[in-house]
């Protein structure tokens, strides 16, 4: 049922007067996260002026609904479904809290399909199917676009930053039963599984080439004891988390963005 009221607030939030916009959007602010929802059923007045001006609210109410939900993550056991969970509600902020995709679904998908083209494949089949075959790539044209840290725009859009490649193979070889664990490379996120005994890093940004861990002696500047331990430490969910936290209070810093980015210090303030 539609709103009268809501219907009468969107008719004047462009009104000529600057006293009327105010009391207008300290009303809308009311309806707090139904709103972005709720505005839908007036799509036949509401025009691009009218959402410029309804953009700073509906962003606002994101915002409150994120903090208000964050700590759900927090409550599953396993790191895997806790760094799904808090990926998910990070896309749902960036595309609208009453966002139609599913990121569960969509790696669901993503698992199936490898299964029937690959039925008795490893995990480096996994990363050739998923960053050469599917050619879900590094965003190196648009790397600080903040939606390049959204696993969901990553799968459709086949583009992302190192560590939303990396979570994508992570978490679909979770579902696969395979042992792919993220590694917390300073400056370039890797995945890695161990086979034969053996760590091999995958880079998934860079087309899921893999080394062995000799090889990173050769490409960065570091002692070798240091490698060793950054490689074999585990990445918990909660660094896995902090880290897309802090790309994203980059990529907004960089956009002047100042409303995300002092928000999202905030949350990773919190998650510890």
């Amino acid at each position: 049922m539609k709103d009268s009221k809501l219907q009468y607030l969107i008719e004047l939030v462009d009104d000529e007067s600057s006293e009327v916009r105010t009391e207008i959007l300290k009303e809308l602010e009311k309806y707090g996260a139904s709103l972005e929802k709720d505005i839908l059923d007036y799509a036949d007045i509401l025009n691009p002026d009218k959402m410029k001006i309804l953009q700073p609210v509906i962003e606002t109410s994101r915002r409150e609904w994120l903090q208000e939900h964050w700590n759900v993550w927090r409550d599953f056991e396993n790191d895997f479904e806790k760094i799904e969970v808090a990926l998910n509600l990070i896309s749902k902020f960036q595309y609208g809290i009453h966002l139609t995709y599913n990121l569960s679904i969509l790696l669901d998908e993503l698992t199936e399909e490898f299964k029937n083209r690959i039925p008795y494949g490893d995990e480096l089949d996994l990363a050739t199917f998923l960053f050469q075959e599917k050619r879900i790539a590094g965003a190196k044209d648009d790397y600080y676009n903040p939606f390049n840290s959204n696993l969901i725009y990553s799968i459709k859009e086949k583009k992302g930053l190192p560590i939303t490649l990396a979570l994508i193979y992570v978490l679909i070889g979770y579902r696969l039963g395979f042992s792919i664990k993220g590694c917390n490379f300073p400056g370039h996120f890797l995945a890695k599984v161990e086979m034969d005994d053996e760590i091999i890093l995958i880079d998934c940004f860079n087309g899921g080439k893999f080394f062995y861990e000799s090889d990173i002696v050769d490409l960065v500047d570091l002692p070798i004891e240091n490698i060793e331990q950054i490689i074999r430490r585990e990445a918990s969910a909660v660094t896995i988390i902090r880290r897309v936290l802090s790309n994203l209070i980059n990529s907004y810093s960089i956009l002047n963005n100042y409303e995300n980015q002092k928000f999202f210090s905030k949350l990773l303030q919190l998650t510890v």
